[in-house]
């Protein structure tokens, strides 16, 4: 398994500077060699030296297909984040020991991809009708865009998005009067958030960089705002010690170990945040770790490979709704997430509901 980490390490440095039209083949020298040996049976060995061995779950054992995957992405946009995703996807579909070739093209390639792939993942949140309607034999994938955040659909459609109304839904359930202040920035995803807080309480806007902490005061407070300056405002707020809130709460977008990093435990002590990033595959966390490519805290690395699960289930005749590996559905083309509740407890987060 050396291989396979520094096949997709070397790969890395190429496509930082050369996007278009890449090719990602599982083996060295051809599409037909395999990059590591074959495991016997599910058992799988862990360059990690605190494990010896984990055995695999029965749904990683392969029927062998071969996969090929276009992969459409703004390079200009998303660039930074280009590395991680491509390094994640490598690692699931190599944990799958079948024969498969990427091809990553920037925003611009989409119609030399529709020539030869029928399975196409977009890294964005826009959706081409036209494209979508015209090419009915293909299979769309967007890991960016819940369908309920849309006004189209198609049968060859399937959308990845975080459920982020079901998320605010659930933190809603500790407000007891039905009000609170929003903390926002102006992210898109803030101002996303900001939207669906206000379709099910009474919301008064506080937008960085101006606060005034006396606002906060016996209130209920939502952060949509990034780990790091959610932190920021954390340590401020405890460094008030005559202002008291009720409660404070937060989306998947707060549940990162920056958080954790950057506060201390007195300024976290009335924050819950919500989370849907459950059911990961331990070989697939292990890997993911070893190559900075995280998905117990990426939510689009794991909406991708929820939906390359997908993939794989359709081109297997396996099952079209249950995603084996991530025990979870996908229902009317949408990932069915479930909502924890989380608290940062001993410099960790801690499931309390």
């Amino acid at each position: 398994m050396k291989k396979i980490i520094y096949f997709i390490l070397i790969f890395n440095f190429i496509l930082a500077d050369n996007i278009n039209g890449i090719t990602i083949y599982n083996s060295f020298e051809t599409n037909t060699t395999p990059i590591h040996k074959p495991v016997k049976k599910s058992t799988f060995i862990f360059l990690n030296p605190l494990y010896h061995t984990e055995i695999l779950k029965d749904s990683f054992k392969t029927l062998k297909p071969k996969l090929n995957i276009a992969i459409i992405i703004n390079k200009k946009i998303l660039k930074k984040y280009l590395p991680s995703l491509i390094n994640s996807i490598n690692v699931y579909l190599l944990n799958k020991d079948i024969e498969f070739n990427l091809k990553v093209y920037d925003k611009n390639g989409l119609q030399t991809a529709l020539k030869n792939y029928k399975n196409i993942i977009i890294y964005s949140v826009d959706i081409n009708k036209t494209i979508v309607n015209e090419y009915n034999n293909t299979n769309f994938y967007f890991p960016a865009i819940n369908k309920n955040d849309v006004n189209f659909s198609a049968n060859n459609i399937y959308f990845g998005g975080i459920d982020y109304k079901k998320q605010i839904d659930k933190l809603s359930s500790f407000i007891t009067d039905k009000q609170a202040i929003a903390v926002t920035s102006n992210s898109f995803i803030s101002k996303q958030l900001l939207r669906k807080e206000k379709e099910k309480l009474f919301i008064k806007e506080i937008k960085l960089p101006y606060i005034n902490y006396n606002e906060f005061e016996n209130q209920f407070i939502f952060f949509n705002t990034s780990a790091k300056k959610t932190a920021w405002i954390l340590s401020s707020l405890s460094n008030h010690i005559n202002i008291t809130t009720k409660l404070q709460l937060s989306t998947q977008i707060n549940f990162d170990p920056l958080l954790i990093a950057l506060t201390q435990p007195q300024d976290v002590q009335k924050l819950i945040i919500a989370n849907s990033l459950l059911n990961i595959p331990i070989v697939l966390e292990e890997y993911n770790q070893i190559l900075n490519s995280g998905i117990k805290y990426n939510w689009l690395n794991y909406s991708t490979n929820i939906l390359l699960n997908k993939i794989y289930n359709s081109s297997t005749k396996g099952d079209e709704f249950y995603m084996n590996d991530f025990d979870t559905y996908i229902f009317n083309n949408q990932i069915d997430y479930k909502t924890k509740i989380y608290q940062i407890i001993e410099n960790s987060f801690r499931e309390i509901y």
